[in-house]
């Protein structure tokens, strides 16, 4: 099942300070801050190959973002890599951590209403039941905003599990949070 970023109108985007096909991340205009830098995930221990691991029969990765207006939305991608049902329902259990990998201090709120509205993904939770091969997505949303340059927090890498007491992928993902202290995540759906 190939799942991708909802398609969210350009008069939302115009609203929010821009619009790029998809797949494309728009251009910062000057002045404004830098744009969210997807970047392929990681394994737990670094390694030269990208490319995402399956741990516990389950693949974790970063999918497309975009950036408008301080406005950051990333996709996160959960695949069934193993050879059986998994069933999955709720959000995904996630920090943010340094460019060291110390946690920060950035509240993780579920459900991303608090930080933007895109209907798609204002969902509750429901059961879902991934045979081998297909994935299922979650939306990271947050916001650039920084009123005091003295307590500004960016994240390089998010440590990311499919739910509470799974194992965890280390995924290399800059978030630039400013000083909100807190990002959004949305269940994991399928169908977006």
């Amino acid at each position: 099942m190939n799942i991708s970023l909802p398609r969210v109108s350009c008069a939302v985007l115009l609203l929010a300070g821009g619009c790029a096909a998809p797949g494309t991340v728009p251009e910062p205009e000057t002045g404004r801050s830098t744009p969210a830098r997807p970047a392929p995930s990681v394994s737990v221990t670094r390694s030269p190959d990208p490319v995402p691991r399956c741990i516990d029969g389950l693949e974790i990765s970063v999918g497309e973002g975009d950036a408008a207006s301080g406005l950051r939305v990333v996709g996160l991608q959960l695949r069934n890599c193993g050879g059986k049902p998994y069933r999955i329902k709720g959000y995904p259990e996630l920090s943010i951590l340094d460019e060291d990998r110390k946690p920060l201090d950035v509240r993780v709120l579920r459900g991303i209403g608090e930080v933007t509205a895109l209907p798609p993904w204002e969902v509750q939770p429901k059961q879902e039941t991934l045979a081998p091969g297909e994935s299922v997505r979650a939306l990271l949303a947050w916001r650039n905003l920084t009123t005091d340059a003295e307590t500004v927090a960016v994240g390089e890498f998010v440590s990311v599990a499919a739910g509470a007491g799974q194992s965890r992928h280390l995924l290399a993902l800059h978030i630039d949070a400013g000083n909100t202290g807190k990002v959004a995540i949305s269940p994991w759906i399928s169908g977006t």
